[in-house]
C-alpha cells in the first residue's frame, strides 16, 4: 500500500557516499581480548546515554535524545508513522506497546481513544482515524514522564534487551553491543529474512564471533557486511551513513565507547561528550 497523503511531516531528503561492502579487516586477526573492555554493558548509566545519543544522531539529527519523544513523522518506508525517541512505527506494531503501556501507566490520557485505530493499521502503512489529531496527541503525551517511562520500557523489551542478551553470548563489547542494538532499532527482531536475528546468523557463516575464537572487529565488519543488502532493500534506510560510523569506530578501536566520539552522521559533524549528556533530564 503506498503511504498516505497528508498527516505528520514528511522526510528531510539525506543523502551520503555509499559504503563499501568490503569489511575493513583488523590489524591483528587474533582474538581481541575483552579485559580490554569494561564490564558495564549499555543497558545503563553513561553508556545507555552515549547510544541513545548516537542512535538519535541517526534517527533524528541530534545528540539530545531526551528532546525526541514526541517525534511523529511519515519517513515513507511502508510502516505507516514513525514515532518517539528510537522511532516506533505503526506499521510494525512496538507504537501500539508504547500507547498501550503509557494507557496502564496514565489511563487518564488522549491516546488511548487510538488504540483501536493502530490496532488495524498494524502491518500497514496506512494514517486510516490517525492523521495530525494523531501526531498532535502523541507529541502532547510526550511532555509526561509517563510517556518518556512507556517508551524507556518497550525500548528495554524489544531492542536493549535482546541485544544486550545476543551480545553477551557472542561476547562482544559495548561497541558491539551498540551495534547490535542499532540493527535491532532499524530491522527489528526475528528470524525472516530482513530482521536482525538473520542478519547475525549469516554474518556467523563469514567469521567466527569472540565467543566462539573469533576476531571481533573481523565479526562486527562480517555483520556490518551482511546488514548493508538488508539496509539497501528500502529506500528509506539505503543511506549507510549510520554504517560507516560503526566501521570507522571499529577502525579507531573504540570498543569501550568512551567518551568523546567524533563522527559525521548523514553528512552532519557531531561531537559527542560527557558535557553534552550532562544536560539530559534526570528522569532518562
Amino acid at each position: 500500500m503506498a503511504a498516505e497523503v497528508g498527516g505528520c511531516a514528511s522526510e528531510n531528503n539525506i543523502q551520503s557516499e555509499e559504503t563499501s561492502e568490503s569489511a575493513i579487516l583488523a590489524d591483528d586477526e587474533s582474538p581481541e581480548s575483552n579485559a580490554l573492555f569494561t564490564e558495564e554493558n549499555i543497558s545503563k548509566g553513561l553508556l545507555r546515554q552515549t547510544v541513545y545519543a548516537l542512535v538519535s544522531a541517526a534517527e533524528n539529527s541530534t545528540l539530545e535524545y531526551w528532546n525526541e519523544y514526541g517525534y511523529t513523522e511519515d519517513i515513507g518506508d511502508g510502516r505507516g508513522y514513525t514515532a518517539g525517541i528510537v522511532g516506533f512505527t505503526s506499521g510494525t506494531g512496538d507504537l501500539l506497546e508504547v500507547v498501550k503501556l503509557y494507557t496502564k501507566l496514565d489511563p487518564d490520557n488522549k491516546l488511548d481513544s487510538y488504540i483501536p485505530a493502530l490496532e488495524k493499521v498494524n502491518g500497514t502503512d496506512s494514517h486510516q482515524n490517525l492523521g495530525e489529531s494523531f501526531c498532535q496527541v502523541w507529541k502532547e503525551a510526550a511532555k509526561t514522564a509517563a510517556m518518556m517511562q512507556a517508551q524507556n520500557e518497550i525500548i528495554n523489551k524489544e531492542y536493549m534487551d535482546p541485544a544486550i542478551k545476543a551480545a553477551s553470548e557472542d561476547d562482544l563489547s559495548p561497541l558491539g553491543q551498540y551495534i547490535y542494538y542499532d540493527a535491532l532499532i532499524v530491522h527489528g527482531n526475528g528470524d525472516d529474512s530482513q530482521s536482525f536475528g538473520a542478519i547475525r546468523n549469516e554474518a556467523k557463516k563469514k567469521a567466527k564471533t569472540p565467543a566462539q575464537g573469533g576476531n571481533e572487529t573481523t565479526y562486527l565488519n562480517a555483520f556490518l557486511d551482511t546488514r548493508i543488502p538488508v539496509m539497501k532493500a528500502e529506500a528509506a534506510h539505503s543511506d549507510l551513513s549510520r554504517i560507516d560510523v560503526q566501521r570507522e569506530f571499529l577502525k579507531e578501536k573504540k570498543f569501550d565507547l568512551a567518551l568523546p566520539l567524533s563522527f559525521t552522521m548523514y553528512g552532519d559533524f557531531y561531537d559527542l561528550t560527557r558535557q553534552v549528556l550532562e544536560k539530559a533530564p534526570d528522569n532518562f
